[in-house]
């Protein structure tokens, strides 16, 4: 049989195994209890540091965020400006092709019209304006058209005006003064050169040379019209086509081409004479086509 201290190991072992195992077990809990809050606190931490990270490299990602924007907003400007570029153009185009109707158009109706002078005596050359000078006082345009088609120095040359203006379609802007075999040199009324017998329609005597304004080249004056004659604001002024009866020499212009408008007369007690002042029909800086009234016998 066994001991009695054998009994009581047998006893005692299993107790303390019970013990060791529930302190053991105790021992786990808490080492993992320690280890969860350990990363508890390290995940929160982390999640600390995260947070100031992002905080304090949040500038810098606004601030590459905005170039960013910047450089899409500088290529949408730069698309915007290019299509803006091309719609310029096309309504420059398309502004400058209703202009050239409008004076074809003007030119057309006068060729066409009573007023335009005698077929037999002249024969009419459209052409276009392919260069202009700057100068006001020495004021010329170069036209697509010259001695190959009988243009001749001293030819008149006519623009197209509005139909408001009620001339008939054309009014006189220069005369050539130069020729090439394709090009014709016209210098126009406001040039210093240019003197113009004209006369105001339907004032009896109320003739004189016209010749542009000192003062203004958008202006013509009227000279040497007779004191005596009666010129009001509105008039009409042509050219007189005068014939001196003993030389026979005559004015290079045609009788009859339209001008320009009255715009005021001036005289004094003392002067012989009186200044008209006269406003062109055409804008003598904008046209872009002419009609040259070329002699009929000069023609190819």
């Amino acid at each position: 049989m066994p001991s009695t201290r054998t009994r009581h190991a047998r006893r005692i072992v299993p107790v303390a195994l019970v013990l060791v195992a529930v302190a053991l077990v105790t021992v786990s809990i808490r080492a993992q209890d320690r280890v969860d809050e350990g990363t508890a606190r390290a995940a929160d931490a982390q999640v600390a540091a995260q947070e100031a990270a992002r905080r304090a490299t949040q500038p810098v990602r606004d601030l590459i965020g905005w170039f960013g924007d910047l450089r899409v907003a500088r290529a949408e400007r730069d698309r915007l400006a290019a299509e803006n570029a091309v719609l310029r153009a096309d309504l420059a185009r398309l502004e400058a092709r209703d202009q050239d109707v409008e004076e074809l158009r003007g030119l057309l109706g006068y060729v066409r019209s009573p007023d335009f002078p005698r077929v037999e005596d002249y024969a009419p050359r459209a052409a276009r304006i392919v260069a202009r000078s700057p100068s006001l006082t020495s004021s010329t345009v170069v036209v697509d058209a010259g001695t190959e088609v009988g243009v001749q120095v001293g030819d008149p040359v006519l623009a197209g005006v509005s139909d408001a203006a009620d001339v008939g379609g054309a009014a006189l802007v220069g005369r050539v003064e130069a020729v090439t075999e394709r090009t014709a040199t016209v210098a126009l009324l406001s040039n210093a050169s240019v003197a113009v017998g004209a006369a105001v329609a339907g004032r009896r005597g109320a003739d004189g040379i016209l010749q542009p304004s000192a003062a203004d080249p958008g202006v013509l004056v009227l000279g040497f019209v007779p004191r005596s004659s009666v010129v009001r604001q509105g008039d009409r002024v042509v050219t007189s086509g005068f014939i001196d009866p003993t030389s026979g020499l005559g004015s290079a212009y045609p009788r009859g081409l339209p001008i320009g408008v009255v715009s005021e007369a001036r005289q004094s007690d003392t002067d012989t004479y009186k200044s008209v002042l006269v406003v062109p029909w055409v804008e003598l800086g904008s046209f872009a086509n002419v009609v040259v009234l070329t002699r009929a016998e000069a023609a190819p």
